[in-house]
């Protein structure tokens, strides 16, 4: 039944947010033919509001993957849908963990879209040489392998983001538990959530620099020379708590879920 929940979760998505991935593809494909010819004034003003359209198409697909989620989950497990929802033979566990997919998968294919229409945009020989060089010249400072850097710093965007979309899930649930304002309450209690979540985070990293002193050194330190194995550790062990932050909000969302809903 999880695998019928999720088709209709992401045809849901997928009608939603295909024009932003059509959009970010064309304006990538206009920048890039933009800049083959001669650039004259009109052209390059042309190329650059298509670079301008096309960057502000790859911001909209990450601002509309956390909103569409929210108006889904809300949408689909308290508004005139929901009635339909919960009849349905399935546990709540399983509505969630459709909706919680869903927004992994879409955060996935928006990663790759975006990627892909800078690609396009502005790939040139002596551009991917240049961002290697600058990639190189950080990494090769911080004494890091610059595959770590990269996979370590994608990691711990995606996790924040998604840590701040499940903080907005758990928000809604216990928003629409009030009588009045459920949605300014949702608000609330997602934005609270979220500050503890983060506050969670640099909590259990300063505990844990009262065990290593390299990693309490980076709090005390203002200068940029760092301990490279401490900056290491900071950044594997915070993605390791969003990890499990991520995990138990879910396990609170589920029960919250299982208490009842108060469809409206």
């Amino acid at each position: 039944m999880l695998n019928k929940l999720l088709k209709y979760d992401l045809k849901y998505m997928i009608k939603n947010m295909s024009v932003f991935y059509i959009l970010t593809i064309f304006f990538a494909i206009t920048t890039r033919l933009l800049s083959l010819p001669e650039q004259s004034i009109m052209i390059s003003i042309i190329r650059k509001i298509s670079s301008g359209c096309m960057i502000a198409m790859i911001a909209n697909i990450i601002i509309n993957v956390m909103m569409r989620s929210w108006i889904r989950f809300r949408d689909s497990l308290y508004k005139d849908e929901s009635y339909l929802t919960h009849t349905l033979p399935v546990s709540k566990n399983n509505l969630y963990n459709s909706k919680f997919i869903q927004t992994v998968v879409f955060f996935f294919v928006g990663f790759i879209i975006a990627l892909l229409g800078l690609f396009i945009a502005y790939y040139s020989k002596d551009n991917w040489e240049a961002l290697k060089t600058f990639i190189t010249t950080i990494t090769t400072g911080m004494n890091m392998r610059t595959s770590f850097f990269i996979a370590i710093a994608i990691t711990i965007v995606f996790l924040e983001i998604l840590n701040a979309i499940q903080c907005g899930f758990l928000g809604i649930i216990l928003g629409h538990k009030m009588n009045n304002g459920k949605v300014g309450y949702s608000v609330l209690f997602g934005f609270i959530i979220y500050l503890i979540a983060q506050g969670l985070v640099l909590g259990l990293v300063f505990a844990y620099g009262f065990f290593d002193s390299s990693v309490m050194e980076l709090f005390k330190t203002a200068t940029i020379n760092i301990d490279v194995n401490a900056f290491k550790i900071l950044a594997i062990l915070s993605a390791i708590l969003y990890l499990i932050i991520i995990f138990v909000m879910s396990i609170i969302c589920k029960i919250e879920l299982n208490k009842g809903v108060n469809i409206e």
